[in-house]
């Protein structure tokens, strides 16, 4: 079977080790015409269009798409290595045997990129001038189509790689008889030269071709669509017949087809109860469209109608045919839920009727969020396919965790609502980054709360700015309170991927604005609703008797008062002073250090108790105390709140949580619109005011929240701009005290107050390391110049590892408690039980189980992990038992007993 041209129907591409099996195998030439007619399909719908690549080359379409679909036939090239075939041995006499001398310790798609570059001569003999670099560069995207580009050198990246440690000659005539065998049906009859100029132009697109190369893969593999197959057969007949056939029905079935958007009629259409926009709206829907990428960024009030804004402005651009879709990048999972809501209930107007388009939620806990898993529809089931090894599974089985990892999958979807994270690992060295950046590609990228970022995302977002903007995407951002500088590195970002660099945009201190960024820059600024006008006082405390007595005091009074502490355990601290003044079930405690299933409980109460539906006796003297988890995601109403001293915007967030809609005076809602309560006034915890603090100001007062906002220069502008003021006026006009523009550019500005000597220091190392961080996502992010190739990056990470954000890292604990003779979850769910119990905390914080412990409940760990991927190392798993009362564990840190505590009014404690 290895002589003649048919020597590749020697070589397995897909195999299964059942006993029994009726196929075990699946030929590599079958297999990898799969592939090719897969990505043929997807260049049928206009989302995966290779025409901006043509158009910048100059060469027809169809000239393009054939070459892309060849490539795509020789994705696994690497599989024709005997080093490869070893790992299923005796699948088949009709197979090459096995030769133990050829180890497998390179991955397929780098022992495919090494046999091009030893024999690019003739592999592409089909092709002018093959050794040309433009053609290597374009065969990287095709056999790195597991996720990361291939690899140059061995794993210490000393020594190069050669083709004969893992390939015999057989192997190789084997794969350049089968490329030169495909490329009479696959490749074009006229083929055009490339010329060294149209090399960087390739490697500009050379990501969207990866992302293809992923998709096709992934669709190529599915087994219900493509059979396995172990019987030669003449290869167009194939192509023909059984791979072109499938590969239409596969496209169709992943849901990946194009929904015709619905034509732009006006808000209401799009939001039924928007009988009188605001004026943001109003612009929103009949502000002039430029042609090409344009940027909007919208800055306005809390309750302004911002996401209603960006909505209607990116359904006016897809139906201006810029964009078939839309990714809302949230800054919190909880945000992401709240949006994600309430998109479900509108997202299918943005298409015609009759259309189904798909809408998915992208972050880690979204399995427990239930409107969405009552959403998905149940997956087709697959055959296991044979794994390759610990660090390389086959695309079926990528494929399978791709599906329920909807992550990944959810900026392929029509529309996706995910946390921020899962859009910047688009321009970060993580596995199926390329898969990521086509997703987003045609797409309306709204991004929310944009102010709302470290300097290390923030810079991160940039780069996506600039890579969306490159591949002809539209880009909403939102804020409130956006400080000028901030606004400015955005905009720039986004110029330099839409090729207008140099186009200054005008100094415009009005708020609230909106700035449209295209080939030029323009400015308009937004009245308010007059219901949005408003004043909110701000009054210190110093103390935190003071805080405990005016909580104390408003409860009695029938008010409902929030607490927003900076830190868990002054959260619970606070919690515990007030526990014994007032009834139990007025008080809750609100933070992030709860089981999953206990914290979306908590949640749900606190919707229930302060949402814009609760009535007067829902409210009437409720006390919730909570940590930044209410801060920006929910959509809550207090009477009274009470905050610590943190950054102006938080600060401004956290107001905004003060008498957001309209009550009548004993808290039942007024339909009329018009508030009758109290005059706002936001109690701030605060140091006392000083124009000489020493060093340890702010530590004094909060010993433990230092660590969380260690800039306490920007922490003393904020306390002295907002008691100068003694009010935030929203929005406010220039120059007035206590506008919100003037309080964020007290801190932020160029202008700000000098900082006081005392605080320098600290101040100085804060900015330091703000530096640091915002170099550290330079260093991180790929360089997309580069293309597709290992050289894009120092190191390339699985997506779980790549770091979207700096910090300390966290890691899940898994509360478990002893049932029937095992381990079962702490918080009982009927879905996803562990994930419900599971508690995230700074990562090393607990250690590891005690000696103790181990001995006690290792074994019944260990049958858990056998049946609970989830649960496999190095995961957590810490059995709690009921000591005194509680529900305890023990672990040990650096050798020290640790005895950890949980109940779901305290939660986690250490």
């Amino acid at each position: 079977m290895e002589q003649g041209a048919s020597r590749y129907f020697a070589y397995w591409g897909k195999a299964r080790m059942q006993e029994g099996a009726s196929q075990r195998y699946h030929l590599l030439a079958f297999h990898a015409l799969d592939v090719a007619a897969c990505g043929a399909e997807l260049l049928r719908l206009p989302r995966f269009s290779l025409a901006p690549l043509a158009v910048e080359l100059g060469w027809p379409l169809p000239a393009v798409e054939k070459i892309f679909t060849w490539f795509l036939a020789l994705h696994d090239l690497g599989k024709f290595a005997r080093a490869f075939q070893n790992l299923a041995p005796g699948l088949s006499p009709d197979l090459v045997s096995y030769v133990p001398a050829r180890r497998y310790s390179q991955r397929h798609d780098t022992l495919g990129w090494l046999l091009w570059q030893e024999r690019a001569a003739c592999l592409g003999a089909s092709l002018p001038d093959p050794v040309h670099g433009f053609w290597a560069a374009w065969v990287q995207t095709a056999v790195g189509h597991h996720g990361m580009p291939p690899q140059e050198t061995t794993a210490g990246g000393l020594l190069p790689l050669q083709a004969h440690t893992f390939y015999l000659p057989g192997d190789v005539d084997a794969a350049v008889a089968f490329a030169n065998a495909v490329a009479p049906f696959l490749l074009p009859t006229d083929i055009p030269v490339p010329g060294r100029a149209q090399r960087q132009t390739l490697l500009q697109h050379a990501w969207r071709l990866a992302g293809l190369a992923v998709l096709a893969d992934w669709l190529g593999s599915n087994q219900a669509h493509f059979r396995y197959c172990e019987h030669p057969q003449d290869l167009s007949a194939y192509w023909c017949e059984a791979a072109q056939p499938e590969a239409a029905q596969a496209v169709r079935m992943a849901g990946l087809s194009d929904q015709a958007v619905s034509p732009w009629q006006g808000s209401r259409v799009l939001f039924p109860y928007l009988a009188s926009p605001t004026p943001l709206q109003q612009y929103a829907a009949t502000v002039p469209l430029a042609q090409g990428p344009q940027l909007f960024l919208l800055e306005d009030v809390t309750g302004a109608g911002k996401t209603e804004a960006a909505m209607i402005l990116a359904h006016r651009l897809m139906a201006a045919d810029h964009a078939h879709g839309i990714y809302l990048a949230l800054p919190s999972m909880a945000t992401a839920n709240q949006i994600y809501r309430r998109t479900a209930a509108m997202y299918r107007r943005l298409y015609m009727a009759g259309t189904a388009p798909s809408l998915v939620l992208s972050h880690g806990a979204r399995q427990l969020v239930d409107d969405f898993r009552r959403s998905v529809l149940e997956p087709q089931a697959q055959d296991d396919d044979f794994g390759y090894s610990r660090e390389e599974s086959s695309a079926s089985a990528q494929c399978s965790a791709w599906l329920a990892d909807n992550r990944k999958k959810a900026l392929l979807a029509d529309v996706g609502v995910g946390t921020l994270d899962q859009a910047l690992l688009a321009v970060l060295p993580a596995r199926h980054q390329a898969l990521r950046l086509l997703g987003l590609s045609g797409k309306v990228l709204l991004v929310d709360e944009v102010h709302a970022y470290d300097p290390y995302m923030h810079a991160l977002l940039c780069k996506l700015l600039t890579a969306h903007a490159r591949q002809g995407g539209s880009v909403l951002l939102l804020s409130a309170t956006l400080p000028a500088a901030m606004r400015a590195e955005l905009i720039a970002a986004f110029q330099a991927g839409g090729g207008h660099e140099g186009v200054e945009p005008a100094a415009d201190t009005r708020y609230p604005l909106v700035t449209h960024v295209h080939a030029e820059v323009s400015t308009h600024a937004c009245a308010t609703r007059p219901q949005l006008v408003r004043k909110v006082a701000v009054a210190p405390l110093h103390t935190e008797q003071a805080v405990v007595e005016r909580v104390m005091n408003e409860a009695r009074a029938g008010r409902c008062i929030c607490w927003i502490r900076n830190t868990v355990d002054d959260a619970r601290h606070a919690f515990t002073a007030l526990r014994s003044h007032l009834p139990e079930k007025s008080l809750a405690l609100f933070h992030s250090r709860f089981a999953m299933g206990d914290r979306l409980a908590i949640e749900a109460a606190a919707l229930d108790r302060f949402g814009k539906a609760s009535t007067a006796a829902q409210r009437q003297g409720q006390v919730l105390i909570a940590t930044q988890v209410v801060e920006q995601s929910l959509d809550l109403d207090f009477d009274i709140m009470i905050s610590d001293l943190a950054p102006i915007d938080l600060l401004i967030q956290r107001a905004g949580r003060l008498q957001r809609h309209a009550r009548h005076g004993d808290g039942e809602p007024a339909t009329d619109g018009c508030e009758r309560r109290p005059a706002p006034t936001l109690y701030l915890l605060c140091p006392e005011n000083t124009d000489t603090p020493g060093s340890n100001w702010y530590a004094a007062s909060f010993p433990k929240a230092r660590h969380v906002y260690p800039n306490v220069g920007q922490l003393w502008l904020t306390q002295r701009a907002l008691l100068a003021a003694g009010q935030i006026v929203s929005p406010g006009g220039p120059g007035e005290d206590g506008a919100v523009r003037s309080l964020v550019e007290a801190v932020y500005g160029p202008e700000a107050d000098p900082i006081p000597d005392a605080l320098q220091r600290a101040t100085q190392e804060q900015m330091g390391k703000d530096m640091a961080a915002a170099s550290q996502a330079h260093f991180n992010a790929l360089n997309l110049e580069r293309g597709y190739c290992a050289d894009s990056s120092h190191h390339w990470y699985e997506d779980t590892q790549t770091p979207t954000r700096l910090g300390d890292e966290t890691c899940e604990i898994y509360l478990a408690r002893e049932e029937g003779g095992g381990l079962v979850p702490f918080v009982a769910a009927s879905a996803f039980p562990w994930e419900h119990a599971a508690v995230r905390v700074r990562a090393g914080v607990a250690g590891v189980l005690s000696a103790r412990w181990q001995a006690r409940f290792g074994p019944a760990i260990d049958a858990l992990r056998r049946h609970h991927r989830l649960l496999a190392d190095p995961a957590l798993v810490l059995p709690l038992v009921r000591e005194d009362g509680q529900w305890v564990g023990y672990c040990e840190r650096n050798g020290k007993p640790q005895r950890i505590e949980y109940d779901d009014v305290l939660g986690l404690r250490i």
